[in-house]
């Protein structure tokens, strides 16, 4: 059973049904891979091991901090997979703490299993399939498809009886103390600083074959992709693409309608950045 939370009662409902749980699966969708400043966008939740209550909380539509209390009780194990992401997120957008963690992929990594993701570690313990289809989902776009709600609870839906035969593993292994040492550090991670780096147009693949006047225009794309997406807040990438800006370097076009014919320049780079271009004072390339 799953149920989408986007009500203030919803939420109250569900603080209630986590403060009688033990054990808490935990997972997040976020949109880096759409938005330049990327925020958690769904927050998946399930409770019991047999026919788990599954929640998929919207926190664009209710604020999920009231559940900090709850996540920081070390008498509430969260049990995330892969949980870098998760506690760095959810640190960033909401100052959660964690009190207690497990994480099914570093307990596979010290186990030292032949595969760390989840779908392979459901397969091979469980033999449970899950698809990724939704894996690069807009997730802060809303409404939110069934299948991308299908997805999120799947990725939650078995994470505590894999936790469980996991752990059984080190128990049996001696390694739980390793693996517990582990998901300590995890509950401690700290969100990363976003950062430009301004030279780093120099090591685009195809930039090496420039020269220096062509060098002028792809450092005045990378740059000025860099102000858009973070004005418009898009991922760089949904400006332009790293391959189209090497190839409006190499043109050098001089007037807007040579810029528009390269290909994968939309009309939001000519218009906003075509004019600044095609001024760069170059040399006519080789």
């Amino acid at each position: 059973m799953s149920e989408l939370v986007n009500t203030p009662e919803g939420l109250r409902l569900l603080a209630a049904e986590l403060q009688a749980a033990s054990d808490i699966a935990l997972d997040t969708e976020g949109n880096s891979f759409h938005a330049y400043r990327d925020q958690v966008c769904l927050i998946q939740l399930a409770v019991g091991l047999e026919d788990p209550h599954i929640f998929l909380l919207d926190p664009l539509a209710v604020d999920p901090r009231p559940l900090a209390e709850i996540f920081a009780d070390p008498r509430h194990r969260l049990v995330v997979h892969g949980g870098d992401f998760d506690v760095r997120s959810l640190r960033r957008d909401f100052a959660f703490t964690f009190g207690r963690m497990f994480d099914t992929m570093m307990a596979a990594q010290v186990l030292q299993l032949p595969e760390l993701g989840l779908v392979a570690l459901l397969k091979r313990e469980l033999g449970v399939t899950i698809g990724k289809g939704e894996q690069r989902s807009d997730w802060g776009r809303r409404p939110l498809r069934a299948e991308q709600l299908a997805y999120a609870a799947e990725d939650v839906r078995n994470l505590l009886p894999l936790a469980r035969k996991l752990e059984a593993q080190l128990l049996a292994a001696g390694k739980l103390a390793l693996a517990e040492a582990q998901f300590e550090k995890l509950r401690h991670l700290v969100a990363r600083e976003k950062s430009f780096d301004t030279g780093a147009f120099r090591r685009i693949k195809g930039a090496r074959g420039l020269n220096e006047g062509q060098l002028r225009v792809l450092e005045a794309l990378w740059l000025g992709r860099e102000r858009l997406a973070l004005e418009l807040n898009r991922a760089p990438f949904k400006i332009i693409g790293e391959q189209a800006m090497v190839e409006v370097s190499r043109r050098v076009p001089r007037d807007l309608e040579s810029l528009r014919s390269v290909p994968g320049v939309g009309d939001l780079v000519v218009r906003r950045l075509g004019q600044e271009l095609i001024e760069i004072p170059v040399s006519t390339p080789n």
